[in-house]
């Protein structure tokens, strides 16, 4: 397959993955602040760091405004100029699908432009301001939806598997950012019973990930920063854990990358292998004596090098220096 469609099936999915994150994250969000007491700069400020545009955002928004839902919820949701937005993520992956329509299945399209038209339409608006959560809670459904289309209706090929690596690159990015986020905000618990505050603070973490029926169901954990951070980074069965998603990445870069030998992915792939190789020496106590927010800073710059290692091999390749040689000829 040619580069140009390789890469708008990674992007693709990567923007799906942002939209269905967001969208999950404004949602408990606004259910949280109902049931918790907390300080007003937890309650809305996480998630516009959590997406990367906390200086954007306090660039052009009035101080008194700062930790304003209405207005984080806005910005997060319909702002064109915030390209992590819902607005944008959701025009990027439309944009990609469409340069590559002839590469996914007529499903994916229509699912994926269906939401996008009506995203854009006075309908949503309205249910954006009659009803929140279900406005919030159909975009998270519909991107699921596509994926599970993707998963029954696409040829299981090289662009099938770089739309796999592309979500997967993306959930351990964004699994990484929701637990650092808020596990600074909550800190480490007080003795040896979590606070009811801590409790309902971790309960939402775990809900951002969708994480919170598949964590009870780890009975031995109980409900407390140190288990949260265990399992959204360690859980090999959790479809959303940083080590789970990690291994799916390498797994995905070695179905795409040419028959051995070759040169082709081995950037990608060393990177891969030895954030995963990293992870895999540690256990939660290890990573909390090193710093659960060192290790996660690295986690997620591991990811944006990954990514970046994945554009040089795949997307943007330089020419062979044969092929220089010849051409300069």
């Amino acid at each position: 397959m040619i580069s140009r469609v390789a890469e708008s099936c990674f992007w693709m999915n990567r923007y799906v993955e942002r939209v269905e994150v967001l969208a999950r994250m404004l949602n408990v969000n606004r259910a949280f602040q109902l049931d918790t007491v907390i300080s007003t700069s937890d309650r809305w400020r996480p998630l516009v760091i959590v997406s990367g545009e906390e200086k954007r955002f306090l660039k052009r928004t009035a101080e008194a405004s700062v930790d304003d839902g209405e207005t984080v919820q806005h910005y997060l949701t319909w702002e064109e100029d915030n390209p992590s937005s819902l607005a944008s993520s959701l025009r990027e992956a439309r944009d990609n699908a469409r340069t590559i329509r002839e590469t996914v299945s007529l499903e994916m399209w229509e699912t994926l432009n269906d939401l996008w038209v009506w995203f854009n339409d006075r309908a949503a608006r309205r249910m954006y301001d009659r009803d929140r959560h279900e406005f919030y809670a159909r975009l998270r459904d519909q991107c699921l939806l596509f994926h599970g289309i993707a998963q029954a209706t696409m040829l299981h090929e090289d662009p099938f598997e770089f739309m796999r690596l592309g979500t997967a690159l993306e959930r351990a990015g964004q699994t990484a950012r929701v637990l650092d986020i808020k596990h600074h905000s909550v800190g480490p618990t007080e003795g040896e019973v979590e606070t009811p505050v801590e409790a309902a603070q971790w309960v939402a973490t775990l809900r951002f990930c969708s994480g919170i029926e598949p964590f009870l169901k780890r009975e031995d954990m109980p409900l407390s920063g140190k288990s949260v951070a265990d399992f959204l980074l360690f859980d090999l069965a959790f479809p959303r854990s940083v080590l789970h998603n990690l291994l799916r990445v390498r797994n995905f870069l070695n179905l795409v990358r040419p028959p051995l030998p070759t040169p082709i992915g081995q950037a990608s792939h060393a990177i891969i292998s030895e954030t995963i190789e990293g992870l895999e020496a540690m256990d939660i106590d290890r990573v909390l004596e090193a710093g659960l927010h060192e290790t996660l800073t690295s986690v997620v710059s591991a990811t944006a090098s990954i990514g970046a290692a994945i554009h040089r091999d795949f997307f943007d390749p330089s020419l062979p220096t044969s092929a220089v040689g010849e051409s300069s000829a």
